[in-house]
């Protein structure tokens, strides 16, 4: 047999070796979310003459990465205190990872009240999950049924709202902010790309429910 035909037999293994080595996979993103910040334009009504405070306290329900689940209360215990034309500014709420592929969506209802019951809020957090799964005509009736544990008790139900985040490709996006139950979009509606910065991106919401009128900046940016 020729040198060079014997040459290149002894090649052929390392050149199918090379040939069909998987592309190295891109490392996850991560991504923390905060609500930067909850404005009282307006109180829930009605209420009696000395009463000059609400008890807002949000309820997060997030799916994704894939079939992943998870809730959050905040804050963790207890509820907030604002008066009219009054913002706080609350806390961080969650760091995501996400891989090319993955899509995040998330699930904000603000409500009001000066009872706490802690169980009953969680759950209806974890109830209300099930919403993100849904076509947009059916996540109210479904979120609305979740939160009847809270609102028999007095609970106000200030309003909704969902957020969907995703990876494509390595670029991550603010894909959508919209509007499920008694509120407006007034900025952060449209997909954005994150930046490769720590700069954040940011959507703002107005709540309307129970007679009242607050506005909540969502805000998400790449973890340092």
């Amino acid at each position: 047999m020729p040198r060079n035909l014997v040459r290149l037999s002894m090649l052929l293994p390392l050149l199918s070796f090379m040939s069909f080595r998987p592309a190295p996979s891109r490392a996850p993103t991560k991504l923390r979310l905060s609500v930067a910040l909850l404005h009282a334009a307006a109180l829930t009504a009605p209420r009696a003459a000395t009463d000059s405070t609400d008890g807002p306290y949000f309820l997060f329900s997030i799916l994704g990465p894939r079939t992943k689940t998870e809730t959050m209360h905040l804050p963790a215990t207890g509820h907030l205190t604002i008066h009219e034309d009054e913002a706080v500014y609350p806390q961080d709420l969650v760091e995501l990872s996400l891989e090319p592929g993955d899509t995040v969506r998330l699930l904000v209802s603000v409500l009001e009240g000066k009872k706490i019951l802690i169980s009953n809020e969680v759950a209806a957090a974890a109830a209300s999950t099930k919403a993100l799964a849904q076509p947009a005509p059916m996540r109210m009736g479904t979120i609305s049924s979740a939160l009847a544990s809270v609102t028999k008790e007095g609970a106000h139900w200030i309003g909704s709202a969902t957020l969907v985040l995703t990876n494509e490709a390595g670029t991550i996006y603010w894909r959508a902010l919209e509007c499920v139950a008694t509120c407006n979009i007034q900025s952060g509606g449209a997909a954005t790309a994150f930046p490769s910065s720590t700069a954040p991106v940011a959507g703002v919401v107005e709540l309307t429910g129970s007679g009242a009128t607050y506005h909540m900046k969502l805000q998400g940016m790449r973890a340092p």
